[in-house]
């Protein structure tokens, strides 16, 4: 089903409606991710690459940090750590020359687990720590009874930053 609706949006080619573009690219992101998390690393890999192109050809950093690190993802699930270690490490450089807080955290979390699988411990943590810190920085930027805010920190992902936390203390 969500194949079908990132499709959906995707296709959108000649449709102009508000932000059209903008909608491309966070679908072609969604289709990455949906495909990598169904375990067909190559149609991931395919709309990784789209979407890496897309982001490239704006100057949108949040779309670009993104971008690297869905690339990254998608490297690590096929084991090319060479290019794992390129794409992580370009996704953190956009990090350094600008402040972008929404993908800060995915980009952190994607470091912890490309460290932690070469058995970088200290690099790892560190990642892990700032992905933690981003990740409150953002749940605090919600009202206490934001359902938001609720949904934001139940998403498996955050957990498992949350939880590797609580496992470090």
């Amino acid at each position: 089903e969500a194949v079908r609706c990132f499709s959906e949006v995707k296709s959108m080619t000649t449709e102009k409606f508000y932000m059209y573009w903008y909608w491309r690219m966070r679908s072609a992101l969604g289709l990455a991710r949906t495909w990598l998390d169904s375990g067909n690393i190559s149609n991931a890999s395919g709309e990784a690459d789209c979407f890496l192109q897309t982001a490239l050809s704006t100057a949108d950093p949040n779309m670009q940090a993104l971008a690297w690190e869905m690339k990254t993802q998608v490297a690590i699930a096929e084991k090319d750590w060479t290019l794992a270690e390129e794409s992580i490490q370009t996704a953190l450089a956009v990090l350094e020359q600008r402040e972008v807080p929404m993908p800060a955290w995915r980009v952190h979390a994607t470091a912890w687990e490309f460290y932690r699988l070469q058995k970088n411990d200290e690099a790892a943590e560190r990642h892990r720590a700032r992905a933690e810190t981003g990740i409150h920085t953002l749940a605090r930027s919600f009202p206490e009874q934001e359902p938001l805010r609720a949904i934001f920190l139940a998403a498996d992902p955050v957990r498992r930053i949350l939880g590797a936390a609580a496992s470090v203390k």
